[in-house]
């Protein structure tokens, strides 16, 4: 039952996001994709290259229209640093999905197989939509069959390799896109962008690697003899592992959103008002824009409601997985630290609810436990 409500809200949420930014982008989006779509373009430079793989004409023109439409926020004094809030949300919720699908009893399943395919998917139809629409009733559903708590299980290789893939192979690229070291309407921005849509599929190779380097740097738990005990150990050290890079995303994206407010305020630009702005748009702008300036504002609209309608799917996911405390416990921080920040603080919280190893009686789990604590003490030192 709680699938199918999952999926009807989160229709309903897509079905309303998908339609306002439809209306919204009427004025510019049709006549941008016109352009590109005409076979009398040719041109092999400028805004409307359609030259980009040579694998096929209609596949390069389909990404004339999403590199055009990427970089109308990224070229706003208010789209960059949405678009850089956007980025790191979106990070997070692949992370999210990918740390999902790596458990144990998880990667058999659809779950796993889905998440790259997802990521590319939300690149073109938006984030909001795959993870409310799709993601969230997936993964609800393959939570209610897994009734073992060894399902939720993952390793330390996972959650480290995982995470570092993600960062160094999506975050950092994305970074550096919205960047002033790229320089606007360049060659060099318009190969970065289309190499970018696709991001969440060619860096699945480059997490395997990062998994197999964490696989083959050790644990002092190897050298335990006692099968029981070491297996405790190690479901330990995933679960502090997952934790971590939990609250490593949740600091990453609460800097992440400070760093960009404190941008916005420094351009005298006032935040409120701003959205007020784009929640209105088009039919409150000026009538002597020109048709850049449009798609500018249009396209960190369009950016504005994803993230939005993504931040109400952060909530959607803490109410379905844990109930409506969890769920206020993301609304009331997602204003402070931002929705990707509260969403992975969340998470941290329920990776304790779901697994709480330290609450176990027996003699065996308490030595794990402590075994794990005196492990990251001589690390620290």
């Amino acid at each position: 039952m709680k699938v199918l409500i999952s999926f009807l809200v989160g229709a309903a949420l897509v079905s309303y996001a998908t339609l306002n930014i439809q209306q919204a982008a009427e004025p510019w989006a049709p006549k941008i994709m016109n352009m590109c779509l005409n076979p009398a373009n040719s041109d092999t430079s400028g805004n409307l290259r359609v030259a980009y793989t040579g694998i096929s004409n209609t596949l390069d023109r389909i990404i004339c229209f999403y590199v055009n439409f990427n970089q109308q926020p990224l070229h706003d004094i208010l789209g960059a640093p949405l678009m850089r809030l956007m980025m790191g949300a979106f990070g997070t919720s692949y992370a999210i999905m990918a740390f999902e699908g790596s458990r144990r009893g998880f990667k058999k399943t659809t779950l796993l197989a889905a998440f790259p395919l997802f990521g590319l998917l939300a690149n073109f139809v938006g984030i909001f939509s795959v993870f409310s629409l799709l993601w969230i009733p997936m993964d609800l559903y393959y939570r209610g069959k897994k009734k073992d708590t060894s399902d939720w299980n993952i390793t330390l290789p996972e959650a480290y390799g995982t995470l570092a893939g993600i960062v160094l192979g999506y975050g950092i690229p994305s970074a550096i896109l919205a960047s002033p070291l790229v320089k606007d309407d360049s060659s060099f921005e318009q190969d970065f962008i289309c190499i970018w849509i696709v991001l969440p599929m060619i860096i699945i190779p480059f997490i395997n690697v990062c998994i197999k380097f964490f696989k083959n740097q050790g644990s002092s738990i190897d050298q335990v003899r006692d099968p029981a005990f070491k297996e405790r150990l190690y479901v330990a050290e995933g679960k502090d592992a997952l934790e971590r890079s939990f609250l490593f995303l949740g600091v990453l994206n609460m800097l992440n959103h400070f760093v960009n407010f404190w941008i916005v305020g420094q351009k005298g630009i006032r935040i409120w008002d701003s959205i007020l702005l784009l929640l209105g748009a088009p039919g409150n702008l000026p009538a002597d824009l020109t048709f850049g300036d449009l798609g500018q504002l249009l396209g960190t609209r369009t950016l504005l409601i994803d993230y939005i309608a993504l931040s109400v799917g952060f909530v959607l996911w803490a109410v379905f997985n844990s109930g409506i405390f969890a769920g206020i416990m993301v609304i009331l921080l997602t204003p402070i630290v931002g929705p990707a920040a509260a969403v992975s603080y969340y998470a941290y919280y329920r990776e304790n609810k779901i697994q709480n190893i330290a609450s176990a009686k027996t003699e065996t789990e308490k030595a794990a436990g402590a075994a794990v604590a005196a492990s990251s003490n001589r690390k620290k030192k």
